[in-house]
């Protein structure tokens, strides 16, 4: 697996996922949500997300940090 997922969509993703949870803490009948929260939080973990390489997709670019002189 490669890394397809970039810094943003992971805090992103982390913070939707652990919200998520603490929400079925607060209210243990909303079992869909702590399934949708485990997955999102396993994303942002893993950097990889399936979907985004069916799709040939990635939010991880690589980012060109030289100075140029002009």
């Amino acid at each position: 697996m490669t890394r397809n997922i970039g810094t943003i969509d992971q805090v992103i993703r982390a913070i939707l996922g652990l919200g998520l949870i603490a929400f079925v803490a607060k209210d243990p009948e909303s079992s869909l949500a702590v399934l949708a929260g485990i997955y999102l939080f396993a994303t942002a973990i893993f950097f990889y997300r399936a979907f985004y390489n069916l799709l040939s997709f990635t939010t991880f670019g690589r980012v060109d940090r030289s100075v140029s002189s002009t």
